[in-house]
């Protein structure tokens, strides 16, 4: 493959989606109204903070309080550290995560502790993983403020089963605890322990995100499940002007169209099968198992700067990583079937 099959630029560093949204929300943004774009939300009135907050609650048979909406998952990751850590208090995060974790304490004066993971195997793939029993460990010893467990987790791609997450939140009823979702839906759209751990364990939060399976980043919309304890954040969240409509409307038409995102889905899927071969097969390459819409994979230190090149030669960025956990690994965003094969096929010529 000597030409360039991209005229333009790939993104496949960011972790967007490719594929886009449902169809659909590009039909209702043909025919925005005034309404949309220049009335504040009446659903106040109503007692409600909003349509989206009042769908999402109903779906789950949960208190329409109990679902906080955001600016995406890092808004009201913001929110929640400046709103209960307090200067000198400790935040437990993952080692091996995404950087912000690493800065938000910071912000407020708090301090982080990490908890490292393990590396094993996860149904023949090479896999990081949670080892509760040590996480549990140093929540002991350093009894800290907030904690946050990102499942799916930036960038290795693992998750936490249902029974060692609950196994840990049993061991820090202690602390507010911090479910990070934002890649729920791609290795699993299961929602049955959502209720009962927010039943059982009331400091806890659960974060998702319009932004990555549903495909709406540029909407900035996320919404949060919130255990009945944190009564403080659900008020400090609350927009009483109400929200962005047009995002809201957005997101209530993607979560109604659950058919073509099972279709993208299942189509990452197979394309991260793709990758788990043919980067095992390169002398070097070590895929990890995602449940995300990205694979992580490491490679030789010796080639990363000139690898880099070669590929924004062929307008491919990916995301090599360059961070105390990760100095020889790669991100790479799923992109659709052409862009996959285009990448893996574009790393083989380079080796020729």
């Amino acid at each position: 493959m000597s030409e360039k099959k991209f005229k333009t630029i790939q993104y496949l560093d960011r972790n967007e989606s490719q594929y886009g949204p449902s169809p659909k929300c590009y039909e209702f943004l043909k025919n925005v109204s005034i309404e949309d774009l220049s009335w504040y939300s009446r659903d106040f009135s109503r007692g409600v903070k909003s349509r989206l907050s009042e769908r999402i609650a109903n779906d789950f048979g949960i208190k329409e309080s109990q679902i906080i909406l955001s600016y995406g998952s890092e808004d009201i990751l913001k929110q929640l550290i400046h709103r209960y850590v307090q200067r000198g208090e400790k935040v437990l995060i993952p080692k091996e995560a995404w950087w912000y974790y690493k800065k938000v304490a910071y912000e407020i004066g708090g301090f982080n502790v990490e908890y490292p993971m393990t590396k094993g195997k996860f149904e023949g793939v090479d896999s990081f993983i949670y080892d509760v029993d040590k996480m549990i460990s140093i929540y002991d010893r350093e009894r800290p403020r907030v904690v946050i467990i990102a499942s799916p987790n930036n960038p290795t791609g693992n998750r936490i089963n249902k029974e060692d997450l609950g196994k840990f939140l049993d061991a820090c009823r202690g602390a507010i605890v911090m479910i990070d979702e934002a890649y729920w839906g791609f290795g699993s759209t299961d929602n049955s322990y959502v209720k009962p751990y927010l039943d059982e364990f009331p400091n806890l939060i659960i974060c998702r995100t319009f932004s990555k399976y549903y495909a709406l980043a540029g909407s900035r919309i996320g919404f949060s499940f919130a255990g009945n304890n944190l009564e403080e954040l659900k008020d400090y969240t609350t927009r009483y002007l109400g929200y962005n409509l047009i995002s809201e409307k957005l997101a209530l038409i993607a979560l109604d169209d659950s058919e073509y995102y099972e279709k993208v889905t299942k189509k990452m899927q197979e394309d991260k099968d793709m990758f788990y071969k043919e980067f095992s097969a390169l002398e070097g390459f070590k895929p990890y198992k995602s449940f995300s819409n990205f694979i992580l994979v490491d490679m030789p230190l010796n080639i990363r700067k000139d690898l880099n090149k070669f590929l924004k030669e062929r307008n491919l960025l990916i995301k090599f990583l360059d961070e105390e956990a990760f100095k020889t690994e790669a991100r790479i965003t799923l992109g659709t079937k052409e862009q996959n094969s285009y990448l893996i096929e574009s790393i083989k010529d380079f080796y020729k």
